[in-house]
């Protein structure tokens, strides 16, 4: 597996400093429910790592199998315009299987955005360049599936297609 095509910048959603010594990158698809049971392990990931691990992610919307895929992925952007796009990244895996454009404006309304303004934003194609542009790298990295992972770069290898935590420390470890 090829490593990393683009670097991690600071426009990269992200959470921890850009500078940590372990530098974790997931290919996600906010209706996949594989990355949904990788969510929960990356949340208890980062509490035990703290701030030796900075997080981010990239949407890779499987729009061929997961039909709410790319919607979802608008509506991340969209939260990410007013300043939300932790709380909408949460809301949106935790609700996995409730991700059409009425739960959508709900979870925008529950976490205090202008709902009009949220909705506008991801019913226009204004994202999709971006969106596009993730998937070209997610491409050019070599993914084919979400979710996939790179930590410090490198490809980490889940062929079991279990999201242990055990595993994903050993990983970090010996990256570090």
């Amino acid at each position: 597996m090829p490593k990393l095509h683009t670097p991690i910048s600071k426009h990269d959603f992200h959470q921890g400093d850009l500078s940590a010594p372990i530098q974790l990158v997931q290919f996600g698809d906010f209706e996949c429910p594989y990355s949904g049971a990788l969510f929960g392990t990356l949340k208890q990931l980062q509490q035990e790592e703290g701030a030796n691990l900075l997080y981010v992610f990239r949407p890779f919307p499987l729009s061929d199998i997961h039909p709410h895929a790319h919607i979802a992925a608008r509506a991340a952007y969209a939260a990410n315009e007013q300043g939300h796009f932790w709380p909408m990244y949460d809301a949106l895996f935790e609700n996995q299987n409730a991700l059409g454009a009425t739960f959508l404006k709900m979870y925008a309304r529950d976490l205090g955005l202008d709902v009009a303004q949220f909705e506008a934003d991801f019913r226009s194609d204004k994202y999709d360049a971006q969106i596009a542009h993730s998937v070209h790298d997610a491409t050019a990295s070599g993914v084919h599936g979400t979710p996939t992972v790179y930590i410090n770069g490198e490809f980490f290898d889940n062929r079991e297609g279990l999201w242990k935590i055990g595993r994903l420390h050993a990983a970090v470890r010996a990256a570090s």
